[in-house]
């Protein structure tokens, strides 16, 4: 067994059976570690255990013990991501698993043809035939194609209501709905994308904190000298990853103090970015226009319990009733014995019910990872140029005592290290993490050589905490 740093034991023993990872130190030497929790064989071996299938699967759930983000953008990657990926699921098995239209009144054309006809070349409304009394039209949207101008009628004065030539109208607006053709990969799109972000985020930014906070989930108060080498392991980690950036001047480690909480911002503008531009893509997915989409939620409080039959006072078209008709028409032409065949008739787009609900609960989800995302915008800012709230905070959950060299420490860390510290506070023991950043602080400090005075004037004047220590400039 070679003889590796704290930094390479820290790494290693955090790996997970059945994992390989090449870890590299100072550039020196690769490292592969491979262990097997079944048999003492390495894993490249040709034993297999159904339960490796079961581990692999549980490194990629959405639900860490460990985690690296935030609780707001854990709304994303967890339960936004597990509701549009059930939603996925219910509409893939429903449109590949079972009838998804039946149509009826075509003479000219066998049943089979014509469902699939009209599911491949798409179904439509008539724009017109919105809003009309129920006496008018079997269901909003659906008219004859060869509808008259208007009918003539016999007006109360005697007179008859003339109608225009029928050269002068223009045709009915038909309204295509071809959106059912690809719903579930919207769907797996959508779930796809609010996962992204966190992956992007733990490649390029936190993977190399992961061991660490992993090793520190892991230690309990009861571990003896088995948490006390974690500690140790932790301090050293730590203390040389600020050791160097910590009292630099220049924009090259101010951009390394932040180089953290950057990272997590770009990660909740992507969450934001991706609520928004899903919102705006799924109006532009249906023909109708992103107009009705936008207000469907909202026109849903007070429709809910409205049926087509019913209600229809101001014969007013629901939105639910725009976007997914379950009545439709659908012409088909094609080439017979007489030349061109073309047939008009109506079809029942069923799924078009459970559609209805699974984009109203989207809606809805749209409109709360909005504003939560907004808000964790809002609240990383003022982390970031405002770190005394955030400290108080770190003082009361844990319960530490109010040392200066505490508020030193994490005030010229940066708002990277900082957003650091909290990562690690909340995936570790509120004693063990005391123990930490004492040890750490302490580290930092007399490895600059501070002056007790100065520390102590600025920070904490007339503080009864702080004194010095015996063999250094400890402050306590």
């Amino acid at each position: 067994m070679p003889d590796l740093s704290c930094l390479l034991s820290l790494h290693t023993s955090l790996l997970p059976p059945l994992y390989c990872s090449r870890l590299t130190l100072n550039h020196e030497r690769d490292f592969c570690l491979f262990n097997s929790v079944f048999t003492a064989a390495p894993v490249f071996s040709m034993n297999f255990h159904p339960f490796w299938v079961v581990h692999s699967l549980k490194h990629y759930s959405p639900f860490k013990d460990v985690t690296v983000d935030d609780w707001w953008d854990q709304v994303n990657r967890c339960y936004v991501f597990i509701i549009i990926l059930t939603m996925c699921i219910c509409v893939s098995i429903k449109q590949y698993g079972g009838e998804t239209i039946s149509c009826d009144g075509f003479t000219k054309f066998s049943k089979d043809f014509v469902e699939d006809y009209c599911w491949a070349i798409g179904m439509y409304t008539v724009r017109e035939a919105y809003d009309l009394p129920s006496t008018m039209v079997p269901y909003p949207g659906v008219i004859p194609d060869q509808l008259p101008a208007c009918v003539p009628r016999l007006l109360n004065n005697g007179t008859i209501l003339r109608c225009p030539s029928e050269k002068d109208v223009l045709p009915g607006e038909k309204i295509f709905h071809l959106w059912y053709q690809w719903v579930q990969f919207y769907f797996a799109i959508v779930a796809a994308a609010y996962y992204t972000p966190y992956l992007l985020f733990k490649h390029f930014a936190a993977g190399e904190y992961k061991p660490l906070i992993r090793q520190l989930s892991s230690a309990t108060l009861s571990d003896g000298n088995a948490a006390e080498k974690t500690q140790e392991r932790v301090v050293c980690w730590l203390y040389y990853r600020f050791k160097n950036t910590i009292f630099g001047k220049g924009l090259k480690y101010w951009f390394k103090r932040n180089s953290f909480s950057f990272a997590i911002g770009i990660t909740k503008l992507l969450y934001l970015g991706i609520t928004v531009a899903v919102f705006y893509s799924t109006g532009e997915m249906f023909e109708y226009g992103s107009g009705t989409w936008h207000t469907y939620g909202a026109n849903w409080f007070g429709t809910r319990f409205t049926l087509y039959e019913r209600g229809r006072v101001n014969h007013t078209t629901l939105n639910k009733d725009k976007l997914f008709p379950k009545m439709v028409s659908c012409q088909i032409q094609r080439y017979g014995l007489s030349g061109l065949e073309m047939e008009t008739a109506q079809c029942v787009l069923a799924p078009n019910v459970l559609y209805q609900y699974f984009f109203l609960i989207t809606w809805f989800v749209l409109i709360v990872a909005f504003f939560s995302n907004l808000c964790s915008c809002f609240l990383h800012l003022s982390e970031m140029f405002f770190w005394r709230g955030t400290y108080e905070r770190m003082i009361d959950d844990c319960m530490m005592p109010n040392r200066p060299r505490y508020q030193y420490v994490f005030k010229s860390i940066g708002a990277g290290g900082r957003e650091l510290i909290q990562v690690l506070m909340g995936n570790t023991h509120p004693v063990i993490f005391t123990r930490i950043f004492d040890e750490l602080t302490f580290r930092l400090v007399t490895k600059a050589s501070m002056d007790v005075e100065v520390i102590t004037n600025e920070f904490a004047a007339g503080s009864p905490d702080s004194e010095s220590a015996v063999g250094g400039d400890k402050l306590v």
